[in-house]
């Protein structure tokens, strides 16, 4: 059974380094906003091993005009639990998590080869594509999430 709760920024980036940057210095998986009090990291454990993060950045942005506006950034799951849901669970629980109290936009970037999975948690897709240097092609994607409370 796959559990979902709060991490620390470190274990975050130590997974994240493993399976999206492992070619990379570890620098480099360590994203502006990590260490932000407003920025939300889950990890998904499978009998108390971390198997998956994500993370949730707090942005200000010009490019979506409303608040407030969260970057989904670095899911990453472990090759041996893909397939299986955890990915979805991740991002299930952090936008019920971070619309508890009002209404959020969450946007991130994801990989070209992610954009269907995406598209089946909800996300729309804008075409501009981005080349991220060292990573590859991605795609801008988006989903407004409503509380229903207000």
């Amino acid at each position: 059974m796959i559990q979902i709760k709060k991490i620390s920024a470190d274990e975050a980036i130590d997974l994240r380094h493993q399976i999206l940057r492992m070619n990379l210095p570890k620098k480099e998986s360590i994203f502006e906003g990590d260490y932000d009090k407003t920025t939300l990291h889950l990890g998904a454990f499978h009998k108390n091993i971390l198997v998956g993060v994500i993370t949730f950045h707090k942005k200000e942005t010009e490019a979506f005009k409303v608040n407030p506006v969260y970057r989904l950034t670095g899911l990453s799951v472990d090759e041996t639990f893909r397939g299986k849901g955890i990915g979805s669970k991740l991002i299930e629980k952090g936008l019920s998590i971070l619309s508890e109290k009002q209404s959020i936009f969450v946007w991130c970037f994801a990989r070209d080869t992610a954009i269907d999975f995406y598209k089946k948690n909800g996300f729309l897709l804008k075409i501009q594509q981005v080349i991220i240097p060292n990573i590859g092609s991605h795609r801008i994607m988006f989903k407004f999430v409503k509380n229903l409370e207000n």
